[in-house]
């Protein structure tokens, strides 16, 4: 049974003192040896500002005014690396860390609007830029630390000061920032890291802010929620959800998302006109597989019980909220392309996002196919069983494959240089858990396929032919007998499929973080290896089953 990690369930200032991989010695010195200073800069705003702002706000309140103080200075950090580390966020990060980019980029807009006005977006992005750039500079990693460390202590004391006016005057929007900056990069020093403490901070903020209703910050809190969704649809993939916790309540906003028995499928609730870097052009479809992973994790940790061996079947309350989101899936309307509005940027389209929002919808079906593959049978079953692993293994074949491939091709629309790679790695593991090579009929039993009764002795080699035979392992001798694959056409298209998904993530190592990347590289091949070493007709392995025991898991987005 796997739940939220202990390491995860801490506070900010927690965070500061954890070891993981000597995580914390890596920040250097104490928490008490970091200053508060304020940076001398010597050089004029005018020559460098345009260089990395598509826009800049005409009201300019500037850290670079000597008047203002307090803004948080890490040692070692002089004020021309900190141009540089902001410099190389709106260059490379920002586009790295968001679905498209250009003006309507609300990430780039958020930063441009409060990296002079806000302490901890200020050093956010530095420590964003440091852990990003530590991939190509191992030297730069100890940095990356201290600015962390730093940016955590600089959003914790806003936060104290909030709590200490019980009040706010107006939606804390630098802090809610820096907290998505800093909780959703964590995993690029730590690959295991998720910014669980973050994320709470960051919903308990926006649930206060809602409460406040400030009528001029509507859209800051519609952008925030949906980044939570997206944060929130991320590490549910990879743990099972809390105990007690709802798994049909997605949004961080309690009225936002309610539980409903249908869609209108004709609806604009299917899908947004203005884009979100992160989400997309349909906050639904991610909404849906959020509910969707997280009933599968939920009814996988049941059956499997705290021992990690198979007990219970699955029951009737779980199949039947299955049965409801595969309903409110279908009825997922994204096609044919409705009236959205321009990325701005030429190598992302809309449609790019559209069909992200497609593959979502597909993955939300492969999975609760996989966990739930009673949903497949036949309507005129009265009474919904488990089917056996023959007939588990022809739903593969029959339906579940083809859908994954069906997936891939949704993948494969998009460009490999669109800039939303940034939030379809998720999209790809989930693919790699639906392309297994399966039998298409029974065959002969062992007794009657293989021949003779003791295994032949060497002999001398005599021909060509006794030469090639030995290229093969010895354990493949007995297996080819008892266990022949086909060359069928569906085992050809999932070997492509599967070159396809580790071609695209060599791709994404190129233009976003590889840490995080090379995890999903892994977790792909040993599963795909545990599918092809499983007995025929076996349909033990599964995929979640097999994550939380290697512990591969990230932030696959």
């Amino acid at each position: 049974m796997t739940l939220w990690p202990e390491s995860e369930d801490i506070s900010l200032t927690g965070l500061m003192d954890f070891d993981s991989t000597n995580f914390g010695g890596d920040f250097g010195d104490s928490l008490h040896s970091t200053t508060i200073e304020t940076p001398n800069f010597d050089f004029p705003t005018s020559d460098w500002l345009p260089d990395f702002c598509f826009h800049m706000s005409s009201q300019r309140t500037s850290w670079l005014d000597p008047a203002l103080s307090g803004q948080i200075q890490p040692p070692g950090i002089n004020s021309d690396s900190s141009m540089r580390l902001l410099k190389c966020w709106f260059d490379e990060v920002c586009p790295a860390w968001s679905g498209f980019d250009s003006k309507s980029n609300m990430n780039r807009k958020m930063a441009e609007d409060l990296w002079q006005s806000s302490p901890p977006v200020f050093i956010a992005l530095q420590s964003m830029s440091a852990s990003f750039l530590s991939a190509r500079l191992p030297q730069m990693r100890h940095s990356a630390m201290s600015l962390l460390k730093t940016a955590t202590l600089s959003v914790q004391a806003e936060i104290q000061e909030l709590n200490e006016k019980n009040a706010l005057d107006a939606m804390p929007a630098g802090i809610m920032f820096s907290l998505l900056c800093l909780g959703t990069t964590i995993c690029w020093l730590d690959t295991r890291r998720v910014g669980w403490p973050f994320l709470q901070e960051a919903k308990t903020l926006l649930r206060w802010s809602s409460q406040q209703q400030f009528a001029t910050d509507a859209d800051k809190l519609d952008f925030f929620n949906k980044s939570l969704v997206y944060w929130d649809m991320l590490i549910s993939f990879i743990y099972d959800p809390e105990p007690g916790t709802d798994i049909h309540q997605v949004s961080a906003l309690p009225s936002t998302f309610q539980r409903s028995g249908c869609l209108d499928t004709h609806s604009q609730s299917s899908y947004e006109a203005e884009p979100h870097p992160w989400t997309g052009v349909s906050i639904l479809s991610s909404a849906l597989f959020t509910r969707s992973i997280r009933l599968c994790r939920a009814s996988r940790r049941r059956i499997t019980g705290s021992s990690g061996a198979m007990g219970s079947p699955l029951t009737v309350p779980e199949i039947e909220q299955a049965k409801e989101l595969e309903v409110e899936l279908l009825q997922l309307q994204l096609s044919p392309s409705p009236s959205l509005n321009d990325t701005g940027d030429k190598r992302t389209s809309s449609n790019h996002l559209l069909h992200v929002a497609e593959a979502y919808q597909l993955a939300s079906l492969l999975q609760l196919y996989i966990q739930f593959p009673s949903l497949l049978a036949p309507y005129s079953q009265l009474v919904p069983r488990d089917p056996s692993e023959v007939e588990t293994t022809m739903l593969w074949h029959k339906r579940i494959i083809p859908l994954t491939l069906r997936l891939i091709e949704v993948l494969e629309r998009i460009p490999s240089e669109s800039g939303s790679s940034a939030i379809q790695p998720l999209l790809y593991v989930c693919a790699a858990t639906g392309l297994r090579y399966t039998p298409t009929s029974r065959v002969e039993t062992e007794s009657n396929s293989i021949s003779g009764g003791s295994q032949a002795k060497p002999r001398p080699m005599e021909s060509i032919l006794d030469y090639l035979d030995l290229l093969k392992d010895p354990l493949e001798h007995s297996k080819e007998d008892v266990d022949p694959l086909p060359v069928s056409q569906m085992a050809i298209d999932v070997s492509k499929g599967r070159a396809f998904i580790l071609r695209r993530l060599n791709v994404f190592k190129e233009c976003l973080h590889p840490g995080p990347l090379g995890v999903a590289e892994k977790f792909t091949k040993e599963l795909w290896a545990a599918y092809d070493e499983a007995p025929r007709w076996s349909m033990d392995v599964c995929w979640i089953s097999l994550m939380d025991k290697k512990d591969l898991r990230t932030m696959f987005g």
